[in-house]
């Protein structure tokens, strides 16, 4: 017998992108029927020609591409795109960019939270693996693998251009990296503090790099953070969308990204460039009772947009499947023939590159928020299909996105065996995928905290929670209570103290477990100067949560400031019985035994701090000065010597250094490094730290004239 058309067309066309099966789907076939040799031939025929087909449109080969932009849009939701449908006018650019482009209208992030949604764009892997689940208090671990990393070694230039704090370089999304933009020349004030800039300024550098660039292999990682509060876009686009202020800041995004395009046209490179340009996450502009993002894993927090502009590729094309952002590292090492690390979860897309729609795809992607987690609600952890929504909570959910888009009505009771399923899925997803990685916490001081929260993030620990315990608050109810929490951090960096702890009083009779309420007040003390009122607070909230290691180490911080230095000591102490791992414990603990003169605890706090950053400068100089006080200058010359070689352009590590050399009569050392010093420091335009280092040098000349 013959075989069908049918047949036929499902040994060549039913591959899956993710096991690559048409080996399996051929054995299948020929396991039905053993064929004559002349139907062999002829299906080996037929086999050919669908091969020759199959791969006649392949858009690009890893020699088209010499350079990599990836255009990241902060808080970007799809459907605010004028080529995702959006009524307005928002992005013309991109519009055009997306008539040369694929365009993934069903595209995934696995968190509603900027560092973490970044760590899994340039790793390919979702939060349970990578450890980044906020953004205060982590950081992207060494044990994970950038994008810029593969690429640095296989002779690509590397770049990033950052665009807000959340993203400083000290939360580890540098790693692979040649060049990491994270100063800002003229920073937008948010509330008391400069935590982003403008994307004109991040197009400016942007077109600075590629012009340097240009004739090398690159691959460069831009940044906007425009569209995140607070909306404040500039004109034309504050006049032109005073109704939308949130598209307003796309517009103007839109208008940045522009300048880019334009740039690369006109170095000539635009033909040669992988051109990608996505979100980290969405916005939920009201919908479900939430006012921006962080707390639900609604589809308006999470859907992202995600264009493809291939080297060779000049026609529009749509894939409605569903994809991840997970999927943009394991689609950029297979375009560039490189093999993409073990651990990536996501997927390659190259195969949609010549096709609009695969239809044996099968995706169940991951997504996350442990924000509820903050005030004692259970996680939401979900899975994603191309259908079907699955949260699990206290009271699960389970939404039909295709017919229900705005997520209205829970099946979960209706479909109770569809979401075990997924619920079981997602179980086996969190088995096989979480990890404990210690390297994924930062202890952050409180200025950090400051411009974190100047940025709308609230403070406060998560709890890593992902096991299936539905006995805790549902998020769904704490919504509201989330929303004027985030009310009351932005009166706290405003100075509105009065309000502020009127609503802290309201929020503590809701619910008195929650301590971040009562550090949420000991700030407002601390901030009106009442350190006693402050402790009270803070003993308060120990009482709540006394397994929280920081609250401790702010009581200590209190105490110390009251010249309490033995209570200091005690709760220090206790804040590192909880967590051995802080670095900054160990750094105001040792301060504090400096101060009472016990000079050896003070180094093996010292040696700790120092054991846990190593790229510490100051904890460096601080071990050089806690040996000098013991009188071990020598010692201390060599501490000295090591954080001016950690940090050159800081002032006071020269000058500690030149003192340590006088103290032991090596005038001559001392006057060389002196100038050493003021070189570096004239170069780069600190005039004053240069003079002060001058007046030093006086001295010791003079000292040197007198000896004579």
């Amino acid at each position: 017998m013959l075989y069908g058309k049918y047949q036929l067309t499902e040994v060549l066309f039913s591959h899956d992108p993710v096991t690559n099966s048409y080996q399996d789907n051929m054995n299948r076939i020929l396991d039905k029927k053993q064929l004559l040799p002349w139907q062999l031939c002829g299906l080996v025929l037929v086999l050919f020609v669908g091969a020759l087909w199959f791969f006649r449109g392949a858009p690009v080969s890893s020699k088209d591409i010499r350079h990599i932009l990836l255009i990241s849009i902060d808080t970007c939701r799809a459907d605010h795109l004028g080529c995702y449908g959006y009524h307005r006018p928002t992005t013309p650019n991109i519009d055009k960019l997306s008539a040369q482009s694929v365009l993934f209208e069903n595209v995934i992030s696995p968190v509603p939270i900027t560092l973490p949604a970044h760590s899994s764009m340039l790793t390919g892997t979702i939060p349970p693996y990578h450890g980044v689940h906020n953004n205060s208090d982590y950081k992207l671990g060494e044990s994970n693998v950038t994008l810029a990393e593969i690429l640095t070694e296989r002779g690509f230039a590397t770049g990033a251009i950052i665009s807000a704090y959340v993203l400083d370089s000290q939360f580890g999304l540098d790693q692979g990296f040649d060049m990491y933009n994270d100063s800002f020349e003229e920073p937008v004030r948010n509330l008391l503090y400069f935590s982003e800039r403008r994307g004109a300024e991040a197009s400016r550098f942007a077109n600075e790099w590629l012009e340097k660039h240009k004739d090398e292999k690159f691959f460069l990682f831009l940044h906007y953070f425009d569209p995140h509060l607070k909306y404040s876009p500039p004109e034309p686009f504050a006049t032109d969308f005073k109704d939308n202020l949130y598209a307003g800041e796309i517009a103007y995004t839109d208008y940045c990204i522009g300048q880019v395009i334009e740039k690369l046209k006109d170095l000539n490179i635009y033909d040669s460039t992988l051109l990608i340009i996505t979100a980290d996450h969405g916005e939920m502009l009201g919908e479900h009772g939430e006012d921006a993002h962080t707390y639900f894993i609604y589809q308006p927090a999470i859907r992202v947009p995600l264009i493809f502009k291939l080297p060779g590729h000049n026609k529009p094309q749509k894939v409605k499947n569903l994809v991840g952002l997970i999927d943009i590292v394991p689609t950029v090492c297979n375009l560039l023939g490189i093999e993409a690390p073990a651990p990536v979860q996501g997927k390659d897309l190259s195969p949609y590159f010549d096709k609009s729609q695969i239809s044996s795809q099968d995706r169940h992607i991951y997504c996350e928020s442990l924000t509820p987690t903050r005030y004692g609600a259970a996680a939401l952890l979900g899975l994603v299909t191309d259908r079907w929504k699955y949260i699990q909570t206290t009271r699960p959910e389970l939404y039909n996105i295709v017919e229900d888009a705005g997520e209205t009505k829970n099946l979960s009771d209706q479909q109770p065996y569809r979401a075990r399923i997924l619920q079981d899925r997602l179980k086996q997803l969190l088995e096989q995928t979480v990890r404990n990685d210690a390297s994924a916490k930062v202890d952050l001081d409180e200025q950090a905290l400051k411009r974190l929260q100047s940025l709308g993030y609230v403070a406060g620990d998560i709890s890593e929670d992902f096991e299936f315990d539905q006995s805790g608050d549902d998020p769904k109810d704490l919504v509201d209570f989330h929303n004027i929490y985030t009310v009351v951090s932005d009166l706290v960096l405003n100075k509105e103290y009065e309000q502020a702890e009127k609503i802290c009083q309201q929020l503590i009779l809701q619910r008195p477990h929650v301590y971040q309420i009562y550090a949420l007040m000991t700030s407002i003390a601390r901030a009106q100067g009442d350190l006693d009122r402050a402790a009270l607070h803070l003993h308060r909230a120990i009482e709540a949560r006394p397994d929280v290691a920081k609250l401790q180490h702010y009581l200590g911080m209190i105490l110390i400031e009251q010249g309490k230095f033995d209570q200091a000591a005690e709760h220090l102490e206790k804040s590192l019985h909880l967590d051995p791992n802080q670095f900054l414990v160990h750094q105001n603990l040792a301060a504090v035994f400096y101060k009472q003169g016990k000079f050896d605890k003070a180094i093996t706090h010292l040696t700790e701090a120092l054991r846990l950053k190593p790229d510490s400068a100051k904890t460096v100089r601080r071990l050089g000065d806690t040996l000098a006080k013991k009188g071990d200058f020598r010692q201390a010359t060599e501490y000295f010597r090591q954080a001016v070689e950690m940090n050159p352009y800081d002032m006071k590590n020269h000058s500690k250094l030149t003192l340590a050399l006088v103290f032991q009569e090596r005038y001559d050392e001392a006057v060389e490094q002196l100038r050493t010093g003021i070189r570096i420091m004239s170069g780069n335009g600190r005039k004053d730290d240069a003079a002060e280092l001058q007046k030093y040098l006086k001295l010791v000349e003079d000292k040197i004239a007198n000896k004579k």
